[in-house]
């Protein structure tokens, strides 16, 4: 029978190797040995991340209990392949949400946050710390937004900022940066910032309805932007376009966000337009002959109507989507609301092909074409 040889033992190999080098050498190299690290706390938070979350990724959704935020969370939570973190004003008007829409309490976790506060965001993310533990963010996902076209004059956040901006942009702008470093740690990490065709002005409904979304020189942001400047560009305050320029600087900034971080950190950063939501909450501050007539409008005229619920999808899909890991896009769906109008919209119900507009599927996305405004990152 052939003799059986069992393999030196590796301390064994250590020893032979160490005796074969120079003497002082052998001493030198294993001064450079050194063990793994073994941390009895990174193992209980792992164990204690595992526990709470299992596999799902984790999601931070701004303005979840109602419109286009409140049906995405649906979405997600829907899969099975989420725990989301529900960032609203109300609690207690989310509890009802939550309790309507049958989510799944055990992976959905609503928490206070109002963006009219810098001190709210930062309190929001303490929060979100101490719940999350050790496990990053995957996604953040800035949807939350006022529009106040009917005002005459500014109102003005905690911070002494004009509302819809500070709403709209620089607390998302603020809750970015505090997360930005944590979600590097996730293998998956999207920021996702929810813009406009008003912000875009190269589309019909971004370049042609005034007033047109324009930062000029940011003279109003070079002299503080604080009570009484009330507009970026320091000129006298404009309700609809002080909700442009908001979108317009949102879409800007995911822009700059991906030339400057994601090749440092693995995040995607991207920008959305849904579709023109006619019947959101959004408009609650219109007249009500325009929230009549308005989204009659949009559905038979210019084609870019889409309801609450597929708004949510299109959200959701961004989200999720493997497509979607793509970083520095303004993801549409449809292919612009230029076909399919008149007489044909009349025959479908207001389903027609275009950007935003209704119907499509999961495979109508598309990567739109941003305005030189949007495309400037140096601004």
């Amino acid at each position: 029978m052939a003799t059986q040889y069992c393999p030196l033992p590796v301390l064994l190999i250590l020893l032979i190797a160490l005796s074969i080098l120079p003497h002082g050498a052998a001493y030198e190299w294993m001064s450079a040995l050194k063990l793994p690290s073994f941390n009895m706390n990174d193992v209980k938070n792992k164990m204690d991340v595992k526990a709470q979350f299992g596999d799902k990724k984790l999601v931070v959704i701004t303005g979840t209990s109602s419109g286009m935020g409140r049906k995405a969370a649906k979405a997600l939570l829907r899969t099975g392949e989420y725990h989301v973190i529900g960032a609203v004003r109300d609690l207690d008007k989310m509890d009802v949400v939550a309790d309507l829409d049958d989510f799944d309490r055990s992976s959905f976790t609503p928490m206070h946050l109002d963006l009219n506060s810098f001190a709210s965001v930062h309190s929001f993310v303490d929060e979100l710390c101490e719940f999350k533990k050790t496990k990053p963010v995957d996604r953040l996902v800035c949807n939350a937004g006022i529009y106040q076209p009917s005002l005459p004059y500014a109102k003005w956040s905690e911070d002494g900022h004009e509302q819809t901006m500070q709403t709209n942009f620089l607390s998302h702008f603020l809750l970015i940066s505090k997360l930005i470093a944590d979600m590097s740690e996730s293998d998956d990490a999207r920021v996702i910032t929810v813009g406009s065709v008003t912000g875009n002005d190269n589309t019909v409904g971004g370049g042609g309805v005034y007033p047109v979304a324009d930062l000029k020189d940011l003279d109003g942001l070079k002299a503080g932007f604080s009570n009484p400047i009330s507009m970026l560009d320091g000129y006298n305050f404009i309700g609809a376009k002080a909700y442009k320029d908001s979108k317009l600087v949102l879409m800007m900034t995911a822009n700059m966000l991906h030339d400057r971080y994601h090749k440092a950190t693995g995040i995607s950063f991207s920008s959305i337009y849904p579709g023109c939501i006619a019947e959101s909450p959004l408009f609650r501050e219109k007249r009500p002959w325009f929230r009549k007539y308005f989204p009659v409008f949009m559905k038979f005229v210019t084609g870019g109507f889409v309801g609450e619920e597929e708004a949510g999808q299109r959200l959701f899909q961004v989200c999720h989507d493997p497509r979607c890991v793509k970083s520095g896009v303004y993801w549409s769906w449809n292919g612009g609301p230029r076909e399919g109008r008149g007489a044909e919209a009349l025959k479908k119900g207001g389903q027609i092909i275009g950007a935003g507009g209704a119907g499509g599927g999961w495979d109508s996305i598309y990567e739109n074409e941003q305005s030189d405004k949007v495309k400037d990152i140096e601004t």
